[in-house]
């Protein structure tokens, strides 16, 4: 009986340490609602892990202050190389980076990625369902934001009804109700 006394009362100690282990993205960083911001900096360090990645900037312009050390999160690993093509070998230590995204709700030094440039190169999506938001909105091709490399195809219910009646009336879902975007919003040429 001892034992098993000892058994329930150490998983009791471990089901609360558990329970905060995951969190909730909007209640850190906004609902869909939230409006983006805009960040420049350099990383000082790649953490390329699970189960999220996490790249610290020290912060160059934008909306914050030169000089700050920020701390971007985004997706675990799978979810960045396998939804959104990007590789671990792509963000190295004093490269510049231009960021979308939303500030930490509590004031930390914490920033959610939206979208992100490397070293001058296109203004990547990490966010699908915020691309189809924007293109809705206009805001996408604003920002010269590259929508999710395979986006198409998919379903857009994640974004909200109301942005999945717009996108039927815009002509861009297909016959089963997924996204089916053209060539000019997926491939498109902001050097104009």
């Amino acid at each position: 009986m001892k034992y098993i006394k000892a058994v329930l009362f150490s998983l009791g100690m471990l089901v609360p340490l558990l329970g905060g282990a995951h969190h909730s993205v909007p209640a850190e960083y906004g609902d869909s609602g939230t409006p983006t911001h805009y960040i420049e900096g350099t990383i000082s360090r790649v953490l390329w892990n699970n189960p999220h990645i996490f790249i610290n900037i020290v912060s160059s312009g934008g909306e914050v202050e030169a000089g700050e050390n920020w701390r971007l999160t985004t997706h675990p690993i799978n979810v960045m190389e396998g939804t959104y093509g990007f590789r671990s070998d792509e963000f190295q230590e004093g490269d510049q980076v231009k960021l979308y995204g939303w500030f930490h709700l509590r004031g930390q030094p914490l920033f959610q990625i939206r979208a992100i440039s490397v070293n001058d190169g296109p203004m990547q999506s990490t966010l699908r369902f915020s691309d189809l938001r924007d293109i809705v909105k206009g805001t996408l091709a604003e920002q010269q934001i590259i929508p999710t490399r395979n986006i198409n195809g998919t379903s857009p219910a994640r974004a909200g009804a109301e942005t999945v009646r717009a996108l039927g009336e815009m002509g861009y879902l297909d016959e089963q109700g997924n996204v089916n975007l053209p060539d000019e919003i997926l491939y498109p040429d902001y050097s104009l």
